[in-house]
Protein backbone atom coordinates (compact mmCIF):
# COMPACT_ATOMS: atom_id res chain seq x y z
CA UNK A 1 0.00 0.00 0.00
CA UNK A 2 1.52 3.41 -0.97
CA UNK A 3 1.14 6.96 0.54
CA UNK A 4 -1.62 9.02 -0.90
CA UNK A 5 0.27 11.75 -2.71
CA UNK A 6 -2.89 13.95 -2.77
CA UNK A 7 -2.17 14.32 0.96
CA UNK A 8 1.57 15.50 0.82
CA UNK A 9 1.26 18.85 0.16
CA UNK A 10 3.66 20.62 2.12
CA UNK A 11 7.19 20.67 2.19
CA UNK A 12 9.43 20.43 4.47
CA UNK A 13 13.15 20.36 5.37
CA UNK A 14 14.37 17.85 7.72
CA UNK A 15 17.74 19.10 8.91
CA UNK A 16 20.54 17.38 11.58
CA UNK A 17 22.54 19.41 13.86
CA UNK A 18 26.55 18.06 14.24
CA UNK A 19 26.89 17.31 18.25
CA UNK A 20 30.68 19.01 17.60
CA UNK A 21 30.22 22.16 15.56
CA UNK A 22 26.33 22.33 17.08
CA UNK A 23 25.68 23.86 13.15
CA UNK A 24 22.63 22.75 11.19
CA UNK A 25 22.68 20.89 7.84
CA UNK A 26 19.84 19.87 5.58
CA UNK A 27 19.63 16.12 5.70
CA UNK A 28 16.38 16.15 2.79
CA UNK A 29 13.48 18.23 2.14
CA UNK A 30 10.49 15.96 0.62
CA UNK A 31 6.60 16.57 0.57
CA UNK A 32 4.32 15.68 3.42
CA UNK A 33 0.99 15.43 4.98
CA UNK A 34 1.01 17.68 8.69
CA UNK A 35 -1.91 17.61 10.91
CA UNK A 36 -2.74 19.55 14.04
CA UNK A 37 -4.02 18.12 17.28
CA UNK A 38 -7.70 17.31 17.78
CA UNK A 39 -9.52 20.31 19.35
CA UNK A 40 -9.96 18.05 22.65
CA UNK A 41 -6.22 17.35 22.47
CA UNK A 42 -5.78 21.09 21.91
CA UNK A 43 -7.01 22.62 24.53
CA UNK A 44 -5.83 20.09 27.07
CA UNK A 45 -2.08 20.92 26.81
CA UNK A 46 -3.57 24.52 26.29
CA UNK A 47 -4.97 24.33 29.51
CA UNK A 48 -2.61 22.36 31.07
CA UNK A 49 -0.04 25.06 30.40
CA UNK A 50 1.82 23.85 27.41
CA UNK A 51 2.25 26.66 25.02
CA UNK A 52 2.86 24.12 22.20
CA UNK A 53 1.89 23.36 18.95
CA UNK A 54 2.11 19.98 18.58
CA UNK A 55 1.66 18.21 14.98
CA UNK A 56 2.46 14.95 13.41
CA UNK A 57 4.46 15.03 9.89
CA UNK A 58 3.76 11.90 7.87
CA UNK A 59 6.29 11.41 4.76
CA UNK A 60 7.06 8.35 1.95
CA UNK A 61 9.80 6.38 3.65
CA UNK A 62 13.53 6.75 3.26
CA UNK A 63 16.53 5.16 4.92
CA UNK A 64 18.01 8.22 5.87
CA UNK A 65 14.91 9.63 7.57
CA UNK A 66 14.32 6.70 9.45
CA UNK A 67 17.17 6.81 11.26
CA UNK A 68 17.32 10.30 12.69
CA UNK A 69 17.42 10.76 16.40
CA UNK A 70 15.09 13.38 17.67
CA UNK A 71 17.38 15.22 19.88
CA UNK A 72 19.89 16.22 17.23
CA UNK A 73 16.80 16.94 14.30
CA UNK A 74 13.99 18.76 13.76
CA UNK A 75 11.66 20.45 10.52
CA UNK A 76 11.85 23.43 8.86
CA UNK A 77 8.39 24.13 7.00
CA UNK A 78 8.05 27.90 5.68
CA UNK A 79 10.85 29.38 7.44
CA UNK A 80 9.43 27.39 10.93
CA UNK A 81 11.06 25.31 12.88
CA UNK A 82 9.74 22.40 14.43
CA UNK A 83 11.79 19.88 16.93
CA UNK A 84 10.98 16.72 16.29
CA UNK A 85 10.01 15.01 19.73
CA UNK A 86 9.47 11.05 19.35
CA UNK A 87 11.51 8.73 17.09
CA UNK A 88 10.45 8.13 13.70
CA UNK A 89 7.37 5.69 13.57
CA UNK A 90 7.77 3.77 10.95
CA UNK A 91 3.85 2.96 10.04
CA UNK A 92 3.70 -1.13 10.40
CA UNK A 93 7.18 -1.34 9.81
CA UNK A 94 5.97 -1.96 6.10
CA UNK A 95 9.10 0.65 4.87
CA UNK A 96 6.35 3.13 3.15
CA UNK A 97 5.29 5.79 5.04
CA UNK A 98 7.16 7.47 8.44
CA UNK A 99 5.90 9.86 11.35
CA UNK A 100 7.15 11.79 13.51
CA UNK A 101 5.61 13.61 16.01
CA UNK A 102 7.16 17.53 16.15
CA UNK A 103 6.79 20.72 18.36
CA UNK A 104 7.46 24.04 18.06
CA UNK A 105 7.34 26.45 21.03
CA UNK A 106 4.77 29.27 20.81
CA UNK A 107 5.46 31.27 24.19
Amino acid sequence: MAVDATKLTEKVTFQQQNTETKEWHDVDTVSASMTGLNNSEYWKNYIGGNADEVLTVSVRYKLVLAELIPQTSRIVHGGVVYDIISPPDDVLFKHVEIKFRVRRQIS
